[in-house]
């Protein structure tokens, strides 16, 4: 069976890997976690990685393998609602921007507005206006990121009106909604999925910095930045606690920009050609 042609590119076949491993590993965190991730255990607070704690326990004796397990799953969660709903949003957005000049003007002031704060300071302050839960990371990590969506998508929509098949459908009638849906839409999926994958990475970050802070997901529900954060202050004594779930973020992130590098390749006619 012949090799699809996006697979031989290094770049998209090792984020792919890697971005599956953690998700499988993430998905089916209930049966490959040795260890309830809440479960406290004093007897073996601060143990070190050993054959039955692989990667040792925090200082309530929880098993941090298990905690970094289902960790994943709410990071990716979140990550993949945000990514879901910024592309939802900021498509809307930007379609509407990039194909009615009227709305452009004022649309895109507001995505302005929103992009003129840092995008992680901004979703901090969402959060604690709202409270901390699950749903509150996702839609202020929404709020922070669908701009970026939104002006990604109005340059690909300019793009795409200004070529000749589009001009060919309107001056022969075609409405608007049919070269929309025919024509400017499946134009414009290539760029905003490249896009939507470097948020899905920079929503995993953000997310484990809310949790950092105290804003993400609460306690005892296990998160990746939450579990950075309760190590700390252990960083001397017990360094494994922190080091484990940072070493999961990376790789998740790492994963995630290499398939956004190999959808950006494979989609490009001009690097359509080339195998990295």
């Amino acid at each position: 069976m012949k090799m699809p042609a996006i697979l031989k590119r290094r770049s998209f076949a090792i984020g792919l890997v890697l971005v599956g491993a953690v998700a499988f590993c993430a998905v089916f965190a209930d049966v490959l976690a040795p260890f309830d991730p809440v479960k406290n255990n004093f007897r073996y607070r601060l143990g070190e990685p050993n054959d039955i704690y692989l990667l040792g326990t925090d200082r309530f004796g929880r098993d941090v393998l298990s905690r970094i397990l289902h960790g994943a799953r709410v990071s990716l969660r979140i990550g993949l609602m945000v990514v879901i709903a910024s592309g939802l949003i900021g498509g809307v957005v930007g379609l509407v921007a990039g194909w009615w000049p009227k709305a452009d003007a004022w649309l895109m002031r507001v995505m302005d507005g929103l992009m003129a704060f840092p995008g992680i300071l901004l979703a901090i302050a969402l959060a604690v206006t709202l409270g901390p839960s699950e749903m509150t990371a996702v839609v202020a990590l929404t709020v922070a990121y669908s701009p970026r969506t939104a002006r990604v998508m109005r340059g690909a929509v300019l793009v795409a009106r200004a070529q000749d098949y589009v001009e060919a459908a309107r001056a022969v009638g075609a409405k608007t909604g049919r070269i929309l849906r025919r024509h400017i839409i499946p134009a414009t999926m290539a760029p905003l999925m490249v896009q939507q994958t470097y948020i899905f990475a920079v929503a995993i970050l953000a997310e484990a910095v809310l949790s950092f802070v105290g804003v993400g997901p609460p306690p005892p529900r296990p998160s990746l930045g939450a579990i950075i954060a309760d190590g700390r202050d252990t960083m001397i004594e017990a360094p494994w606690i922190a080091l484990s779930p940072g070493v999961a973020i990376a790789m998740i992130v790492l994963g995630l920009n290499l398939l956004g590098d190999g959808l950006r390749d494979a989609l490009d006619p001009r690097m359509r050609n080339t195998v990295r």
